[in-house]
């Protein structure tokens, strides 16, 4: 009998377990979520006298509670990342951090990794009842929108953040990776960069296999149990390319499309830089 087909059954095994221990996960999170989500409304509550101090606790509690999420996952053998794992180069002040986003893991773990940051959610999240004030509390930004002219209140907003000194997560394909290229970047996170005159910092987010992507739903778990790692591709300061947003963008997206390419041999060419550009594309924390 051929080897593979030996340990068919041992995998088939270790599926079913992971299976269940996602069924037990989000049973245990439908169950706790309501609490959790009270606890963040009273200290929203408590801490209201000082809006950028209880924006930086907030987020401090949520950079704590991703952690505690990644360990779950760790333990009941789902996804396994180490938000310890060194990020050098990293700047010690308010920075404008993207990645590529091919999980919907990516914003847990930067977030757990950077201990906070300020996200742009899109609108019809940020509105949503139960949580809009609790991201208004953690200094979050409602993102633009269909209407144009909503960008610049957007870059205002988030500039205003990291004067806070919050580094702020955007996530510039605006939804996740498609499993053989990158989107098209937006020019929202690099007009912030150069708007507010700090460090532009471009993470790699990779997961193997992956897990959680548009083609792989929760309730499938991949095995073996995904890596999720997370590295710094390179830290751009804006006053390089004269503070010029499309420019800062051009040399990103070259940037990732080589390491891209690298990663994936036989994707898809790098689109033309050329084609349309598109002004409002942005991080979402459930894209």
């Amino acid at each position: 009998m051929p080897k593979a087909c030996q340990h068919e059954p041992l995998r088939a095994l270790k599926r079913g377990i992971r299976w269940v221990n996602v069924c037990i996960t989000v049973w245990g999170y439908t169950a706790l979520a309501p609490l959790g989500y009270l606890l963040f409304a009273v200290l929203c509550f408590v801490w209201r006298g000082d809006v950028v101090r209880r924006a930086r606790r907030l987020q401090g509690v949520t950079a704590g509670a991703y952690r505690f999420m990644h360990r779950w996952l760790g333990w009941m053998r789902i996804t396994q990342f180490d938000h310890r794992q060194p990020l050098p180069g990293l700047p010690a002040g308010p920075c404008v951090v993207i990645a590529n986003h091919p999980t919907l893991m990516d914003i847990t773990s930067i977030t757990a990794a950077l201990g906070g940051g300020t996200t742009v959610v899109k609108p019809e999240l940020y509105r949503r009842r139960m949580i809009h004030g609790l991201l208004v509390g953690a200094g979050h930004v409602e993102g633009p929108g269909a209407d144009p002219v909503s960008v610049g209140r957007v870059v205002d907003e988030v500039v205003e953040r990291l004067r806070w000194g919050m580094p702020v997560i955007v996530f510039p394909e605006g939804t996740r990776s498609p499993p053989d290229r990158l989107l098209r970047f937006g020019r929202l996170a690099f007009e912030i960069a150069c708007r507010a005159r700090v460090p532009l910092v471009s993470l790699t987010v990779t997961c193997e296999p992956v897990y959680l992507s548009k083609e792989v739903p929760l309730f499938r778990p991949a095995h073996p149990t995904p890596q999720l790692r997370l590295g710094v591709l390179a830290v751009d300061d804006p006053a390089g390319v004269e503070f010029d947003s499309r420019a800062l963008r051009a040399r990103c997206e070259e940037r990732y499309g080589r390491w891209f390419r690298a990663l994936v041999p036989g994707a898809a060419p790098a689109y033309d830089l050329a084609t349309e550009d598109s002004e409002c594309q942005i991080s979402s924390k459930t894209g």
